[in-house]
This record gives C-alpha cells, structure tokens and sequence, in this order.
C-alpha cells in the first residue's frame, strides 16, 4: 500500500523534464473551472457604505462595474458549459503524466467533443454533494472524497454515463477516503508556504489603513508577497493534481507505467 509521502514522489518523477507544459497546463485548467480534485473560487462584494464619487471620473465606476458584472456573467455560462469537458481533459493529461506518456497541452481540450458528459458529472456530483451537506457538513465533505475519482473514471472510459462514473467513483473510494484526505493535507506545509507572506502582508496593509498610516508603502510591501504566492501556487497545482492522478491510479489498480516504490 502507498501512501501520501509516495504519491508525491511518483508526481514529482512524472512532472521531471515535464514542467513547463504542466505549468502551463495548470495555469489555464482553472481558468476552465477544470481542476480536478482541488477547488478553488473567488467572492466579490461591494460594500454598503462605500461611496460613490461624484466627480466626472467617479461618475463613470458604476459604469465599469456593470461592463464587469455583464462580462463576468457570460464567463460564468460558458465555464458552465465547458468546465466540465475542460476536467475531464485535465484529468486526462493528469493521467498521462503520472503513466509517462506524452503528456501535451492540447490533452486538456481533447474531451470538448463531450460536453454533454462532463456538464453531467458536474451536475450530479455537485447537487449529489449539495444534498448531503443539507444533512450536515460532515456528509457532504465524505460524499466529496466519495466522488473525487469520477473524472479519472469518466476521462478513461468515453463510453460510460455519469452517474454510472461517480457509482464506481463510490466503490473503489470506500476505506480510501481518509487516504486521500491524508494526502491533501500532506500538502499543507507547502500551502502555507506559498500563502503566508501575502496573508501577512494583506493584513499589515489592513492594520496600516484602521490606524490611518500611509497605504502606498503598504501596497508596495505587498505586491511581492502576492507575487510570490502566485509563483508559488503555479508549481504547486500541477504538482497536487499529479499527485492525485497517481492516487487514482494505485487505487483503481489500472497502474501503467508507474514504478514501485
């Protein structure tokens, strides 16, 4: 049996040599809403008691927040539609890496002849996981770790419907479950690596700003942070979804090309 500390080594042997097009492919897989296994998303709020200026430049931001609003709305209905496929190709090229096959980036858009399949299993993974988390939150985090391999599943077998991938996701997850979780949160050193300097910097800007000081140094202080983190988390996402790909791979019992450890 392998174990998290093993399924980083046999992502970090798949990813040598193989870095730039993985970079590459985990930089636009989230811009797809095509990550795997990890989740991600962003919240935007507009304050209550912000002001609106009323000087002919202030006049115009209400303008550009609807631009943005419009333009942000038609993203969200084409992530809609083709998120899924995207997954399902990531997945795909996810795979491919950890079975040292010639993982490309055009792997990641190899599966939009399937929308249909892939808006399905986010459809039913999501209201299934929805429904569950109504009882409570512990089940609907247990029906996500039951759930996580149906992309992998889905990605290998063209001919299978969704909800039959997400049934066998179910199977080879049950007693898998806290091994994968043990696996995600072997990553956290490397999490906090990536997120500290700018929560830290994002936080002196705040303190700098209620005790009335000067923001522009603060933003300055900031930047590198922010950049370091996205640096950071660029390396870090392809690394974890390989990671993943080859937990898939030891469980499912379909390993390929991946060496013992």
């Amino acid at each position: 049996m392998k174990f998290a500390k093993d399924f980083r080594k046999i992502a970090r042997d798949s990813l040598w040599g193989k870095w730039r097009v993985a970079v590459l492919a985990g930089f636009v897989a989230p811009l797809l809403g095509a990550s795997v296994i990890s989740g991600s998303g962003a919240q935007f709020s507009i304050s209550n008691n912000t002001a609106i200026p009323t000087n002919e430049f202030g006049a115009q931001i209400p303008q550009f927040i609807m631009i943005a609003a419009v333009i942000l709305g038609i993203y969200s209905l084409v992530l809609l539609v083709i998120s899924g496929a995207a997954r399902l190709g990531y997945a795909k090229f996810n795979l491919k890496l950890v079975d040292r096959e010639d993982a490309a980036f055009s792997d990641l858009f190899s599966q939009f002849d399937r929308l249909g399949n892939g808006f399905g299993m986010n459809f039913f993974m999501g209201l299934f996981t929805f429904l569950w988390t109504l009882l409570f939150i512990i089940p609907g985090i247990i029906k996500r770790y039951s759930y996580a391999m149906t992309p992998y599943i889905l990605a290998e077998n063209p001919g299978m419907k969704a909800r039959d991938a997400i049934t066998e996701s179910k199977q080879i997850m049950m007693g898998n479950k806290i091994r994968l979780f043990c696996l995600e949160f072997s990553f956290i050193g490397w999490n906090i690596l990536c997120m500290l300097p700018a929560i830290i910097a994002a936080g002196s800007v705040y303190a700098n700003v209620l005790m009335g000081g000067k923001t522009l140094a603060g933003l300055l202080w900031l930047i590198p942070c922010v950049v370091w983190a996205i640096i950071g988390s660029l390396f870090l996402y392809p690394y974890q979804e390989a990671a993943h790909a080859a937990f898939y791979r030891e469980i499912s019992g379909t390993s390929r090309n991946v060496e013992e450890n």
